[in-house]
């Protein structure tokens, strides 16, 4: 990419463009999170199926992986925040079409277009924090952008479940709240002084002669991306769970009645997990291959056990040990990506990567919601507990043989 160095630009010139890209993150995961706690709401309200229901959560993840396969590696070509600009502008669309929607095809409607908002930011903002960051810190950049992550995925969430305790509008002004965020988020990356030779229009490129190209990662990086890729999955496999169907377990099979309360739990997972990502920037990462997937079995098998006996305790240790254990993981997947990625290239594996973080996503939901109609929810649930774990230990198996971390 044409243009000074990184290490000539003077660090306070970088501060306000880098905070614009991390308020992209977490204003995008913030709307994409929101509607968790209201799914049943608008079931008893619009009369759909639980199979429905599923769907609608799933079908964001269209959205995203559409932008992901054709415009995930633009900004590489185009300019960082001639990306995350438009991108934002599809957050507030979805916004206020969950304001207009009166039936399941306006939410899925809704839904699309905030996928479509999160394919085109996820990618871009994660490599311009990294672009920015003063110091060339690869893991406290990687690590910012998974706060901001995370952070946003409670604070949706969590704002939602407030909203149903506090009464009549919980489907309404929170959505308001995203439109007011877009908006101020835009208006920050538009006036922020971006620093030349960091994540501009690259010289000679012509939008018109620009075609989409395929999401690929260059051969040499093919070893590091598969075991990073299967890091990432594995925290946001239990991740999904709780963001799906995380109160719909909580009411069902752990006894907790209150709708608000149970939808908090998907929103404190979300928060456990961010804090155990801050905690962890500092740890050695052959440290963190052990730490990270041994809690998140901890916790999983806590969990099959908060379903057999129905404690409400218990599934809030479980809730605790894997969300710690996830955080820790998906921090060394975040890091090692971020550091590996050559910069002519990092939104095109960024967006990779996140393509298989969504499929994930979408894999666990859609393959929860279908085997709980043939076998039953709590078995499916002590059924998913059980995978995850096995592909933990598999995660940990890999990392000894080849040398990435050590038992001794």
């Amino acid at each position: 990419m044409p243009g000074p160095a990184p290490t000539t630009l003077p660090p306070e010139s970088r501060r306000l463009a880098m905070a614009a890209a991390l308020l992209a993150i977490f204003t995008t995961i913030f709307a994409s999170n929101l509607p968790t706690p209201l799914y049943a709401v608008w079931q008893v309200r619009m009369g759909f199926s639980s199979t429905a229901l599923t769907a609608i959560f799933s079908v964001y993840v269209l959205g995203v992986i559409s932008m992901l396969l054709t415009l995930g590696s633009l900004s590489d070509k185009l300019g960082r925040r001639q990306l995350l600009v438009p991108g934002m502008l599809f957050i507030a669309a979805g916004a206020v079409m969950f304001l207009l929607a009166q039936d399941i095809v306006g939410l899925g409607v809704a839904r699309v277009l905030t996928g479509l908002g999160t394919g085109l930011v996820t990618g871009a903002a994660s490599a311009a924090v990294v672009e920015l960051e003063p110091n060339e810190n690869w893991t406290r950049a990687a690590t910012l952008s998974a706060l901001a992550f995370t952070l946003g995925a409670f604070a949706g969430p969590m704002l939602s479940s407030l909203a149903l305790k506090l009464g009549p509008g919980a489907d309404t002004w929170p959505f308001v709240l995203v439109v007011v965020m877009s908006l101020t988020t835009i208006a920050l990356l538009v006036l922020a002084p971006w620093p030349s030779g960091i994540g501009q229009r690259q010289a000679g490129f012509s939008l018109r002669r620009w075609r989409p190209t395929t999401i690929r990662v260059p051969r040499e990086l093919l070893g590091p991306f598969a075991f990073a890729g299967a890091a990432i999955c594995l925290a946001w496999s239990t991740g999904s769970l709780y963001a799906s169907l995380g109160p719909s377990l909580a009411r069902e099979l752990v006894g907790i009645s209150d709708r608000a309360l149970a939808g908090m739990f998907a929103a404190g997972w979300q928060l456990i997990a961010g804090l155990s990502q801050f905690f962890c920037q500092h740890q050695p990462r052959d440290r963190l291959l052990l730490v990270g997937p041994t809690l998140l079995i901890s916790g999983l098998l806590v969990m099959a056990g908060a379903v057999l006996l129905a404690s409400p305790w218990l599934f809030t240790l479980a809730t605790l040990a894997t969300a710690s254990g996830a955080g820790s993981t998906g921090v060394v997947a975040m890091a090692s990506i971020s550091q590996d990625a050559p910069p002519s290239e990092r939104a095109s594996i960024n967006s990779t990567f996140y393509l298989l973080a969504y499929l994930t996503m979408a894999s666990v939901v859609l393959g929860v919601g279908f085997v709980s109609d043939l076998i039953g929810f709590g078995t499916t649930v002590i059924g998913f507990t059980l995978c995850i774990s096995l592909a933990a230990i598999s995660l940990m198996a890999v990392a000894i043989r080849t040398g990435r971390t050590s038992l001794w």
